[in-house]
């Protein structure tokens, strides 16, 4: 789905917008603290029901409303509408129809966003690569969802065991044994995804500038073993911990240059656009369209990635929401490919010729 017209309400400085959005690149222009940032904020709360810029969504709600609300309409009229009060409460919607699972808004709105935050997938924890890759193999396997789930229930439930164990064995080995069976669901459409990845990724390689790049993926333990007998042979140490070690909640994705870990060989600025063109492929793996967010182009990367990155959106003629300080140095990257244009004011949006 993307968005031919967005609707926004009280979404942190602005207070009413409406945009007609390009099927192709849109570029969002202004000063500093203009609400620039809160579009995108706005599109990606539309297909998630959060926010990319903090774990609280308390912010996101405009100071002095009760609420705000964001609704969309897809370019073969769909429509998609989320709001949250002060209390937290959500009201989804698709096509008029209430829902009550964020899942199917992003099955439904695919939103990849590209901001400074986004080099943490290869300086951050493996929380992060994880949450990469879960975002890719959810997006390509139906399957997966429920998988995960049943796999995340049952991991809380054993972990609650090891935390308050009372010598009930039996039910310890119930858990186990599903988690194990779980976790190995889990790792066989994860290592089927990243082999397709890896394939698509080496094709885009080129864009980061860079050689000899390895992605590697890491299960969360050695999965020439059943993790069954891993878990079962750990058992005493997640006892002594008051979680489990080993599993599917435990995996990440390595990536290397030359062999080595690419936080100890590249520069902030490599890896700047190492981490954008990671994310970027993952949206080729999608058979559905996706809506790219991309914050603060410029200080994110150099002329060189760039310009790269900028022709492969265009060539690709995929949706792009962009924003910058500069009209003029924004529009010149995009050459002729800009279809929409739109200045931001205090929270207060036009669109320009």
């Amino acid at each position: 789905m993307s968005l031919n017209r967005l609707e926004v309400t009280n979404i942190r400085n602005i207070e009413v917008a409406s945009l007609d959005l390009a099927p192709t690149i849109n570029v969002i222009v202004g000063d500093n603290g203009s609400g620039k940032t809160s579009l995108l904020e706005s599109v990606y709360f539309l297909g998630s029901a959060r926010t990319f810029r903090s774990t609280n969504a308390d912010p996101l709600i405009r100071r002095g409303a009760d609420f705000c609300r964001v609704s969309g309409q897809s370019l073969g009229g769909g429509e998609i509408a989320v709001s949250r009060d002060r209390v937290g409460a959500k009201k989804l919607s698709l096509s008029g129809s209430v829902i009550q699972r964020t899942s199917e808004l992003a099955a439904t709105l695919p939103i990849l966003v590209l901001e400074p935050q986004t080099v943490n997938l290869l300086l951050g924890g493996p929380e992060y690569r994880r949450r990469f890759l879960n975002w890719g193999v959810f997006h390509v396997e139906p399957s997966f969802r429920a998988v995960w789930e049943d796999a995340s229930r049952c991991l809380r439930q054993r972990n609650r065991l090891l935390k308050s164990f009372e010598g009930n064995t039996d039910e310890l080995e119930i858990w186990t044994t599903e988690l194990a069976r779980l976790s190995e669901l889990i790792h066989v459409l994860r290592s089927s995804y990243m082999e397709a990845y890896c394939r698509r990724f080496s094709e885009n390689a080129e864009l980061t500038c860079m050689t000899d790049i390895a992605i590697r993926y890491d299960p969360g333990w050695n999965a020439d073993l059943a993790l069954s007998d891993v878990l079962r042979n750990e058992t005493q140490n997640d006892l002594k911990r008051g979680y489990t070690g080993k599993g599917f909640h435990r995996a990440d994705v390595k990536i290397l240059v030359s062999g080595d870990e690419v936080a100890k060989t590249c520069s902030r600025g490599e890896l700047k656009a190492l981490a954008w063109i990671l994310w970027i492929t993952q949206g080729e793996g999608l058979d559905k369209d996706l809506v790219y967010l991309l914050d603060d182009l410029f200080s994110e990367l150099d002329l060189e990635h760039r310009t790269k990155i900028c022709q492969y959106f265009a060539q690709e003629e995929k949706q792009v929401l962009t924003t910058g300080i500069d009209r003029q140095a924004l529009l010149s990257c995009w050459s002729d490919s800009c279809e929409g244009v739109f200045h931001v004011e205090h929270g207060v949006v036009r669109g320009e010729s």
